[in-house]
């Protein structure tokens, strides 16, 4: 599947980041069959590449 990774984050000032970044992390550890990502905004169907992807967002933010 051809996704539309986001560049940028959106708007982290509700979130506990690091706790978000324990998730994904715990996610990607449960080796699950994903096959899509439904995401919030952007466009909202993603492969499984996108936890990757955002998780390395998240991470290179200053905030993590």
């Amino acid at each position: 599947m051809k996704g539309y990774f986001k560049e940028t984050l959106g708007n982290l000032g509700f979130i506990d980041v690091k706790a978000y970044l324990r998730s994904l992390a715990r996610l990607k550890g449960m080796t699950l069959p994903i096959k899509r990502v439904i995401c919030g905004h952007d466009s909202p169907l993603q492969g499984p590449a996108f936890i990757d992807h955002y998780h390395d967002l998240i991470k290179a933010d200053a905030r993590a």
